[in-house]
């Protein structure tokens, strides 16, 4: 468990399910990203203000869709002064794609991001689609474009 940004906490684990009361209080945690294949854990105490639950296992499941849906809730829930836990029963290093996807969102350059995901806590090597990462990365541009064709 840790801090990857001032507002984003990364964990894996069930420990943060069974312990959430507790967890919430000390962290200060209020939005969860979830990943799960199947069905989501149980989190025992009070619900969080959002819960984004997405039935994946890890990264390689994770389409375009599903890493803008991930990234744009982190950026909305941070935006709104939350902290977010981005939670993976099956392990921390599976969080690290909603991150980047994240940092996408915030529209930082796909190199940054990419390295960004290899610095601590995550460490490299970062084995990821950066194709994937790519094609998100044209995809927010061309809707960025859509909505502020200004500049």
């Amino acid at each position: 468990m840790t801090w990857v940004h001032d507002r984003i906490f990364a964990a894996g684990g069930e420990h943060v399910p069974a312990t959430w009361a507790a967890f919430c209080a000390q962290t200060m945690v209020e939005a969860v990203v979830h990943l799960r294949p199947a069905q989501p854990s149980r989190f025992l105490g009070p619900a969080p203000a959002a819960f984004l639950w997405l039935d994946v296992a890890d990264e390689s499941q994770a389409d375009s869709a599903c890493r803008q849906l991930a990234g744009r809730f982190v950026e909305e829930q941070v935006g709104q002064g939350r902290h977010v836990l981005i939670h993976s029963p099956l392990g921390r290093h599976r969080t690290r794609w909603v991150y980047v996807a994240f940092l996408l969102c915030q529209q930082m350059a796909l190199p940054s991001a990419l390295r960004a995901a290899e610095e601590r806590p995550w460490l490299a090597p970062y084995h990821t689609d950066r194709q994937a990462w790519a094609d998100l990365a044209d995809s927010l541009v061309s809707t960025e474009a859509l909505i502020n064709p200004q500049g």
